[in-house]
């Protein structure tokens, strides 16, 4: 081995390294990726699953890391239970879909008048202890504390087996990851598969290439489970590429806290009382593919190539992930994509406050929050057209071709419309844009869930 190839291969060890301290997802992928789990307490949880499922479901093991999580629990006649399995619980990575999750599974848990109680499938890493779990919950919904303590018990993967669950419970799945094991303890008889419903956030195939992941993936939409879908447009993608229907009733709009939009949109300022900046927001997450961080850098410097000759202050921010900061004009240095990282709710909302263009990309169906809350609080707001998932669903979104020169023109245009005539105030989503409320979906679940359990 020469010098150079050495020196590539330390650099690029640091930088795994680096990002399997911080992140905690990606070291459960690389663990899936190596074929074994790295920590021995892991390795003894998978070898007393393999030995505690049921001979159906073992044909399954090793299929992803998740398979055997739940094929060999304890079931008992009790009080039935609202029962969610996420991948994991820990602050920095409950984003929205977490949220939604558990919106989901307290509103159901009301409706029927049960507990809820969680379940996480990945192995535990820093940060995700049940405690921290259990108290995190309680700070996002105080509602849920019982006498000022924490009142949904958390399960980890390592005590799953340690754990009774009831024979009547019903199983909420969010990730494929937590759908896949549910439909292998269903195949083998240990969960009824009417009881399990399906909350469906996104196409997730599409977060991994053509591959074992991908068709797994995809089988959890046909595990037969009783589906609720996040966003109208996932809902009509799932009808036409997996030929899934889902019924209206069933589907719901990302939750999106409109009042505080409204002030959001109260605090804007025209250019010109901020000194003449645009500032533009780009929602960059590199190390989540389906945010196309790279064609969103490449889109930028497009833009400012375009706005070049127009004598316009413009400022380029980034907000999502660290990254490193980014040089968008061609190597002079002068022009840079700033990178603020993961920002807290309440700066996040405040910094939204001073942009007036927002670049946010998804290359996947379902509808993320960034691009509505920019549009709705009266940024322009830049985004990537989806097999006709995103056009026309609200004024101040412009939804082009997935290249980059198609979304920097874009970009540029937006910028020369909020010079000229500044923000346009608080425009509000059409009634049924994304879907029904949640509440609403939530009590249509429950009432079915009630009428099989009259009919049982």
């Amino acid at each position: 081995m020469n010098f150079e190839k050495a020196r590539r291969l330390v650099a690029d060890l640091v930088r795994v390294n680096e990002r399997y301290a911080r992140d905690g997802h990606y070291r459960n992928d690389v663990r899936e990726r190596l074929g074994r789990t790295v920590s021995r307490v892991d390795v003894g949880v998978a070898r007393r699953e393999r030995g505690r499922a049921p001979r159906t479901a073992r044909p399954f093991e090793g299929l992803v890391e998740t398979s055997l999580a739940l094929a060999g629990i304890r079931t008992e006649d009790r009080e039935p239970e609202v029962v969610l399995v996420v991948d994991e619980l820990r602050e920095g990575a409950a984003f929205a879909g977490v949220q939604t999750a558990l919106a989901v599974a307290l509103g159901l848990g009301t409706r029927l008048g049960r507990r809820v109680r969680v379940v996480m499938v990945r192995w535990t890493t820093p940060g995700n202890s049940t405690a921290a779990a259990e108290a995190l919950i309680a700070d996002r919904f105080p509602e849920s504390r019982v006498d000022g303590q924490p009142g949904v018990r958390v399960v980890r993967r390592e005590d799953v087996l340690d754990t009774v669950f009831g024979t009547g419970d019903v199983w909420l799945a969010t990730h494929w990851k937590t759908a896949h094991p549910l439909d292998v303890a269903a195949t083998a008889g240990v969960v009824p598969r009417d009881r399990v419903v399906y909350l469906v956030q996104d196409y997730e195939p599409g977060f991994s290439p053509w591959s074992t992941e991908y068709a797994v993936a995809a089988s959890t939409y046909r595990a037969g489970f009783r589906m609720l879908v996040n966003s109208e447009p996932l809902r009509r993608y799932l009808a036409e590429v997996e030929g899934i229907e889902v019924a209206p009733a069933a589907t719901f709009a990302p939750h999106l806290d409109v009042d505080l939009l409204g002030r959001v949109a109260a605090a804007r300022r025209p250019a010109a009382e901020d000194g003449g900046v645009v500032r533009v927001l780009f929602y960059g997450r590199p190390s989540k593919h389906r945010n196309l961080f790279r064609l969103g850098v490449a889109a930028l410097r497009v833009a400012v190539q375009e706005l070049a000759d127009d004598g316009l202050r413009v400022e380029f921010h980034s907000a999502g992930e660290q990254h490193g900061d980014v040089e968008l004009d061609g190597g002079r240095g002068d022009t840079k994509l700033v990178s603020h990282g993961t920002m807290p709710w309440d700066d996040y909302f405040r910094f939204i406050a001073s942009t007036g263009v927002v670049l946010s990309l998804q290359h996947s169906p379902h509808p993320s929050h960034p691009p509505f809350d920019g549009a709705i609080s009266g940024a322009r707001v830049v985004t990537n057209e989806f097999r006709g998932t995103r056009a026309a669903l609200h004024p101040n979104l412009t939804a082009v071709p997935a290249d980059a020169r198609s979304l920097g023109l874009a970009v540029a245009e937006a910028v020369r419309r909020t010079a000229a005539a500044g923000p346009t105030g608080f425009v509000p989503l059409a009634d049924g844009a994304l879907g029904g409320p949640l509440d609403t979906a939530v009590d249509a679940l429950g009432t079915a869930l009630e009428a099989e359990d009259r009919t049982r």
